[in-house]
């Protein structure tokens, strides 16, 4: 019971330790995770800020450079429109001349159509801006009132270049003269706030990030174009539904928006970008709406990676725990088998002789009547002789050989120790009667007869046997082995030199040969 309770205790404290490492393991498993997904969200919110921020440093640099400009650009366009009150027939202006004189500027001639009759860049002539119904609109205002205006810097329709647009309708309302200047081309330090060209080179450093696409809308987002570079038109309208609901959503709301197409493991951030004049009215010309495509595989793999890690540990501790379990129990079983076993034959000893006595008898005395055991000593005759002779080697041999015998001739209801020294104990189980006793003592003699073969050497042995039941002679171990040990050497002093057993009596023992 003993042992028991020990072992339950360091099984359960090995359990505790498993449980343990497993909710460290766990806990670093999160831990993780939370930190693979912090970093992530971190690395985004680092590139959308970067966005805004490099919005807001190009707004404001234009701001300042609009401020200088636009001042130039009126004193220009009232030169114009002096020229129109001398010469209203635009058709025959020499705008070569008039260009020299403005440095730096492209003049334009809108007519009524909204198209662009006469101009110094050949790439714009017949320019039909009343395909872009917003823009339209706005150009209509300008062309029927009678002041100058300007529009913030901005790319070019064709030429996709950074330019800053100005316009001045004629006395007449006929026509809306407008001139442009390429802010890159007189202003090389205006490329380093490029912020189209910083949003490629983020994306190019962020390995989430896919694609960076810049949007225009109008007041209310209903009118949705994509600013695109290259060949094609400035803004492309063919945009995807969905994509426009978005955007009008972003715009009213002037609130960032997440969505997420887990079909192909993106999701896409939407972050309005509202520029506002100084009159405080949304100048949506200028304002943007910053779509972010971000490739969420890059994440689910990592996040895949380290759960594969945490299983691969937690198996290799459940195995090792395993094992672990199966060492110590076999241990542990081998331990108790050990503490039970004589060391030298592996025999039962005499505490196992003893529990197995109590059991066996228990069971009887709660049957009806009782039934005859038998406890056989047996002693190895002149045992010292063979250790002075052969060797005290073979001497445990032949003590080990002679266990054999025993377990081999004996059933296996009944069972055999070693008492100590040269002696063995045999319990016989059942309802033994004096004749079985002699037929199993005839079986032991028949067996030993035969020399045992020792290291290469033959060595002869005999034995003496004592035998006391149970409960005719006792009903205690100790009495019966005390009996049997008594008859032992009454069959010793009998006949010397033979093998003898002999039944305990209870006035002397009766003697058999």
């Amino acid at each position: 019971m003993l042992n028991n309770s020990i072992f339950k205790y360091k099984n359960l404290i090995i359990w505790l330790f498993f449980f343990a490492l497993t909710s460290l393991y766990f806990q670093n498993y999160r831990n993780s995770i939370h930190l693979i997904r912090t970093a992530n969200s971190n690395q985004q919110m680092m590139v959308e800020q970067n966005i805004v921020d490099a919005l807001k440093y190009v707004d404001n640099s234009y701001k300042i450079l609009e401020k200088y400009l636009n001042q130039d650009m009126r004193e220009f366009s009232e030169i114009l429109v002096r020229k129109y009150s001398e010469n209203s027939n635009v058709m025959n202006w020499d705008l070569k001349e008039l260009q020299d004189g403005f440095e730096d500027y492209e003049i334009y001639i809108i007519d009524g159509r909204l198209a662009v009759v006469r101009t110094t860049l050949k790439e714009d002539l017949g320019l039909d801006f009343s395909q872009f119904p917003n823009f339209a609109e706005l150009l209509r205002e300008r062309m029927a009132g009678a002041t100058f205006s300007a529009d913030r810097m901005d790319i070019s329709t064709n030429t996709h270049k950074l330019k800053k647009y100005s316009y001045m309708p004629t006395p007449d309302h006929k026509y809306l003269l407008e001139l442009s200047v390429d802010i890159q081309e007189t202003n090389p330090t205006i490329e380093g706030i490029n912020v189209f060209s910083h949003a490629d080179t983020l994306a190019r450093e962020h390995e989430p990030v896919k694609e960076i696409s810049f949007y225009k809308t109008n007041k209310d987002g209903s009118q949705v174009g994509l600013v695109t570079f290259g060949k094609g038109p400035y803004l492309d309208k063919n945009i995807p539904g969905k994509v426009k609901q978005i955007i009008q959503e972003t715009v009213l709301a002037d609130a960032a928006k997440t969505t997420q197409e887990s079909e192909i493991r993106q999701s896409h951030k939407y972050i309005p970008y509202l520029s506002y004049t100084k009159e405080n009215e949304l100048n949506w010309w200028n304002s943007y709406v910053v779509r972010i495509a971000y490739d969420d595989s890059i994440l689910q793999a990592k996040l895949t990676a380290e759960r594969n890690i945490f299983i691969g540990k937690l198996s290799l501790l459940a195995a090792i725990f395993v094992l672990f379990q199966l060492t110590f129990a076999y241990l542990f079983r081998r331990t108790e088998q050990m503490a039970s076993l004589d060391s030298l034959t592996e025999l039962p000893n005499r505490k196992a002789f003893y529990e197995h006595f109590k059991r066996i008898t228990g069971k009887q005395n709660e049957r009806q009547g009782s039934r005859k055991l038998a406890l056989l000593f047996i002693d190895v005759d002149d045992f010292k002789a063979v250790n002075d002779k052969y060797g005290h080697n073979a001497g445990d041999e032949v003590l080990r050989e002679v266990a054999r015998v025993l377990k081999r001739t004996l059933r296996k209801k009944d069972m055999v120790i070693r008492a100590g020294g040269d002696e063995f104990l045999v319990l016989l189980a059942g309802d033994i009667s004096p004749d079985d006793v002699e037929t199993v003592v005839s079986k032991i003699n028949e067996a030993l007869t035969t020399p045992l073969s020792i290291d290469g050497k033959t060595i002869k042995i005999d034995v003496s046997i004592g035998v006391s039941l149970y409960p005719d002679n006792a009903e205690t171990l100790q009495e019966m082995t005390a009996q049997a040990d008594a008859a032992m050497y009454l069959a010793k002093k009998s006949t010397s030199g033979s093998t003898n057993w002999s039944l305990y009596a209870s006035e002397r023992p009766t003697n058999s040969s």
